[in-house]
């Protein structure tokens, strides 16, 4: 029986998305976020469905009727049940979040890869039209551009998306200009890989534990500036129920002494885009090795 000789150097150490995972699970302030956003995404999905008030009832006879039994967290102006309208509005407002992100991502990423992998004119051009866009506050952007035309969720999600896709271009232009100068690229290129083998095969997903930091973020400001928008009646349409809109609605209703039409719509945004931070905080922490080995 032959006795076979292992090499230490040819044992495939763990992945680095399973050291990224176990770095991760160590991060307890990550954990809190993560759970605050899971039962926010479940309360959303199948919270509507439990509660008996319909969110676009009126009772007449209930117009700002307070926390009580009947009406967990109260009623607004039109009687509506207040708890049915922040479930369903968190499903109008993660969206319009989710979704935004999505397109900021892609528009993004095939910038930066167009930048990063281009001619040195190209980069050139291409990051000097990204300062341009990067000096022009976002709100300002948003709101400009909702101005123009009727509001609709599809015009929000494309207007969010299309004004938050500088940051996630920036980046993904760094590690391509980080990446482009690795051995193993080299040694691709020596092979006689193409652009788009190199972009799919080698820098995306050598980027992609950095984007997803980016990307977690962006959620969170998705949602507030979504918010905003909604809040000062550019966003989602009066019709459907959102957190802006709650919120824009409520503030009226301050006067009559009905602060709980104000407090848990503003309370539900503060707690969701705290706990999404709170994961992008603990994404960074693992992905900088620097700050990975405090963990």
């Amino acid at each position: 029986m032959d006795i076979v000789n292992v090499n230490p150097a040819d044992v495939k150490p763990a992945s680095e998305m399973r050291r990224l995972l176990r770095a991760f699970l160590r991060h307890r302030l990550a954990h809190a976020g993560l759970l605050g956003l899971l039962l926010i995404t479940v309360a959303a999905l199948v919270g509507p469905t439990l509660v008996h008030h319909s969110a676009q009832t009126s009772n007449l006879d209930a117009i700002y009727s307070g926390p009580s039994w009947s009406h967990l967290l109260g009623t607004d102006q039109l009687g509506r049940d207040l708890l049915a309208r922040l479930l369903a509005g968190a499903q109008v407002s993660l969206s319009v979040a989710l979704a935004a992100t999505i397109v900021a991502s892609l528009l993004g990423c095939l910038y930066g890869l167009v930048a990063g992998m281009g001619p040195v004119w190209l980069d050139r051009v291409l990051m000097q039209f990204l300062d341009a866009m990067l000096a022009i506050p976002v709100l300002l952007l948003v709101i400009v551009s909702q101005a123009f035309g009727e509001s609709s969720l599809l015009k929000v999600i494309v207007v969010i998306g299309l004004a938050s896709w500088m940051g996630t271009a920036r980046l993904m232009r760094t590690e391509c200009g980080r990446l482009m100068q690795s051995e193993f690229i080299n040694a691709a290129i020596m092979g006689g890989a193409s652009r788009l083998s190199l972009a799919l095969r080698h820098v995306l997903p050598n980027a992609a534990a950095p984007l997803l930091v980016v990307v977690t973020v962006g959620i969170g400001q998705a949602v507030l500036i979504e918010s905003t928008l909604s809040f000062l009646n550019l966003g989602v349409p009066s019709t459907l129920p959102s957190w802006g809109n709650l919120l824009g609605n409520g503030m009226s209703s301050m006067l009559s002494g009905a602060w709980w039409v104000v407090l848990f719509p503003g309370l539900m945004i503060v707690v969701t885009v705290l706990c999404i931070n709170l994961v992008g905080d603990g994404l960074r922490d693992t992905v900088d090795p620097k700050r990975r080995t405090h963990l």
